[in-house]
């Protein structure tokens, strides 16, 4: 099964979004195919469908899971507001300049709370923190490689999901 751990020494490929739910792809690039398409993916992807943060070397956030509800640079909030909409929202714009292809962010650690909470430390002295919320079943976060059909590391409100 894929651990946290794996991680470690793995660039950060790409971050986006599908809806409310962040993506991110670690480690070298692979063409994968998904329902019908050739994509190209990271190594990894780790799906987060629970609140997080990164924060740069200082503590302050520099993008956080609600910058997705929050428009962009130009975009007034109000009734036409679409936060769904690639490039509305406040992480889509903030995503793509401090991920940008240029840069070099490396995974240096990677560690479990005792509450499954998942803290990635990296290179450029930032780390990601994701916080469980919920007491069920429900997802919360998921560590897969892309082209495998089994192996996820996934963490629920009650703990790691055998599937």
């Amino acid at each position: 099964m894929i651990q946290p751990e794996d991680l470690i020494g793995k660039n950060v490929y790409k971050i986006g979004r599908a809806a409310a739910m962040c993506w991110i792809h670690f480690g070298r690039p692979t063409e994968v195919e998904l329902r019908g398409r050739k994509r190209t993916l990271g190594e990894f992807s780790l799906d987060l469908d629970c609140p997080w943060r990164i924060r740069n070397s200082s503590g302050s956030i520099e993008l956080g899971s609600a910058d997705m509800f929050t428009p962009a640079s130009g975009h007034g909030l109000n009734e036409d507001f679409d936060w769904d909409i690639q490039g509305n929202n406040l992480f889509d714009e903030k995503a793509k300049l401090l991920f940008s292809e240029s840069t070099q962010i490396v995974v240096t650690s990677a560690k479990l709370s005792s509450n499954y909470d998942l803290t990635i430390t990296f290179s450029n002295g930032w780390t990601l923190e994701c916080f469980v919320n919920a007491s069920s079943q429900e997802e919360c976060w998921r560590l897969f490689k892309p082209e495998l059909e089994d192996g996820d590391f996934i963490i629920t409100g009650v703990g790691i999901d055998k599937l």
